[in-house]
């Protein structure tokens, strides 16, 4: 009898020790995450609480949030609702300790500040550390589910927030040991909308935790209103768009911090300027409406008849640190595709691979 109460005992003090480890644990990492976010230079997070599931080997984070603290800044860098965390089983049974983290609906927001000191690109901070101190383990996979992006700007006249939403994106491979050949190669897969309507699809591969001085990228964005851009061409080049759509083909390439790529923006059915709506209805400026008027007849009268396309190529060139564009090769692209061979919104350094 002494020795079944004394059983009891014992399997009681653990039930009750576990069940208060339980309930403080997740207090204690709350409290702990805070302590290593409270002071990044100009930027301090902030955890609201964190929910466990040590049977499953997962934990959740809720409301984390991501402030400029040495400037007044209307929106946060970094605003996510819920991070999920989670220990992969399968490499668990492999002898390796990993995890998977998903970015559930968050908002990250970059912000230019025009001359002065007030913007917001999340300068000066290690991000993959600060992930790092969020997963204690190595990090295998990490995804985005319905996430936003915007640029902004809340001093430019007028006001500018470019934005893509509905994005999700993987990385898959991200780890931090090298494969047999020394390298240590991540894939980013990511698809959204850009202004709510455009497709947008990205694909990358680099060293998640080199100085990304090496990477491959491929950008496209496709049947895009430019009339949803008018915030941004009306900011920062003094005209807007009265109708048109238009695609975007960027690849990049940078070997040991050299950079090496194009740009191809593909504009249809351009019209920047419209008697009624710049001159008889809005407000504008004579000498504004008539920058736009020469803007539209550059366009009609350079753009590829058959396609009712104004195009260019742009080659990008140079080393990360002072990148390199030629003005007038630039305006060859738009002679060539006018008058020679319109461009086609489709990857040129692919296409060529395929064609091999």
């Amino acid at each position: 009898m002494r020795r079944r109460r004394l059983g009891l005992i014992i399997f009681a003090t653990l039930a009750a020790a576990l069940v208060l480890l339980h309930l403080l644990l997740p207090l204690l990492i709350r409290d702990y995450l805070n302590r290593q976010f409270a002071d990044m230079g100009a930027y301090r997070g902030h955890i609201e609480d964190v929910d466990l599931a040590l049977w499953r080997g997962a934990y959740r984070i809720n409301g984390l949030m991501v402030e400029r603290t040495d400037t007044e800044m209307p929106v946060p860098f970094l605003d996510a609702p819920q991070i999920l965390l989670a220990v992969s089983w399968r490499a668990l049974w492999r002898g390796a300790v990993v995890a998977r983290v998903q970015f559930r609906s968050p908002s990250l927001n970059f912000v230019d500040g025009g001359d002065s000191a007030q913007g917001q690109a999340g300068e000066g901070v290690d991000w993959r550390v600060r992930l790092e101190q969020l997963v204690p383990i190595r990090i295998d996979e990490l995804s985005v589910r319905d996430g936003q992006v915007h640029f902004r700007n809340f001093h430019s006249e007028p006001p500018v927030d470019v934005y893509l939403t509905q994005l999700d994106m993987d990385i898959l491979n991200l780890r931090n040991t090298r494969d047999a050949d020394g390298t240590r190669v991540a894939t980013v897969e990511a698809t959204g909308l850009l202004q709510d309507q455009a497709p947008t699809e990205a694909l990358a591969q680099l060293d998640p935790f080199g100085e990304l001085n090496d990477f491959d990228l491929q950008l496209r964005i496709t049947d895009l209103s430019l009339t949803a851009l008018n915030e941004l061409a009306g900011a920062y080049g003094k005209f807007d768009f009265a109708g048109g759509e238009g695609d975007f083909v960027m690849e990049l390439n940078a070997d040991e911090g050299r950079l090496s790529g194009y740009a191809k923006p593909l504009f249809r059915d351009v019209r920047v300027f419209a008697w009624e709506q710049d001159v008889t209805t809005d407000d504008k400026p004579l000498i504004r409406a008539g920058w736009e008027a020469l803007v539209d007849l550059v366009a009609t009268v350079f753009r590829n008849q058959p396609q009712r396309q104004f195009a260019t190529r742009v080659p990008i060139e140079g080393s990360l640190e002072q990148t390199e564009t030629s003005i007038l090769r630039a305006i060859g692209g738009v002679l060539r595709n006018a008058f020679v061979e319109a461009y086609q919104p489709w990857f040129e350094q692919q296409t060529e691979r395929e064609s091999q």
